[in-house]
């Protein structure tokens, strides 16, 4: 099982516990005892999840539990923690509002959240990958760059195509393209990418002379490279990481 895969079942699993709450808040009369063990052992997780996974989600999904700046006590700055307290608001010796309902309607809110996360957590993880991936990329190409600089040209050429090549790999892992070889070249990363209509033919060309240069400066029969070839190398590798994705 896949790390994303795994990362689903868990949030699948905490959507489940977020909506088992419901069944025990609605017993009549509730024990809220019970329900505060249950819930704050279910939003802890849920609050490092969202954190993680979603963190432009978090202030919604912690104003439902409890607010840490307010006037006044109405229904619609009631929490869950309020209710979870016992906290009942009352006003000529009659409950203003129902907390049980605003609870419902907290914790309604909070699932919804919670599930929304869970269904977008793969597309989430892919582009924080592909944002990491990128990071890396320009790092390696930095390297080879530096390594160009100093005069080793075969080094630079290695590290490039290193780096072009598990770029190309990536995506063809985000797009669920399957290459039938177990160790797949540029060559064969690049034909898959054009076969699937993810690049076009003068994209494809520029690929594959990248990976004719990279060959060149990993086979020590060849010839040398020449400096002009390795720049190519870098610039077009700068090229394919901007524009192929």
């Amino acid at each position: 099982m896949t790390t994303t895969q795994e990362l689903k079942k868990a949030l699948s699993a905490l959507v489940q516990q977020g909506s088992d709450l419901f069944t025990v808040a609605a017993e009549n009369p509730p024990d809220l005892a019970t329900l505060n063990i249950a819930y704050e052992s279910w939003y802890t997780p849920a609050t490092a999840a969202i954190k993680a996974i979603a963190p432009d989600r978090l202030a919604d999904f912690r104003s439902g539990y409890k607010l840490e700046k307010r006037k006044t006590v109405e229904a619609d700055t009631y929490t869950i923690d309020d209710y979870l307290h016992g906290l009942v608001v009352k006003r000529g010796g009659q409950e203003v509002f129902s907390g049980q309902t605003v609870f419902f309607t907290r914790l309604i809110r909070q699932v919804a959240i919670l599930r929304s996360v869970a269904d977008s957590a793969e597309s989430i993880l892919r582009d924080i990958r592909a944002v990491l991936q990128a990071e890396l990329l320009d790092s390696d190409l930095a390297a080879a760059r530096a390594l160009v600089r100093a005069g080793h040209l075969r080094s630079a050429g290695v590290v490039c195509g290193v780096a072009l090549e598990a770029h190309l790999g990536a995506i063809t892992d985000r797009r669920q393209i399957r290459l039938k070889k177990k160790a797949p070249t540029i060559s064969d990363y690049n034909d898959a990418l054009r076969e699937n209509s993810v690049i076009d033919i003068p994209m494809w060309r520029l690929i594959q002379r990248l990976a004719d240069i990279r060959n060149l400066c990993c086979h020590r029969k060849e010839r040398d490279p020449r400096r002009d070839e390795v720049d190519d190398l870098i610039t077009g590798c700068a090229k394919v990481v901007r524009e192929v994705f």
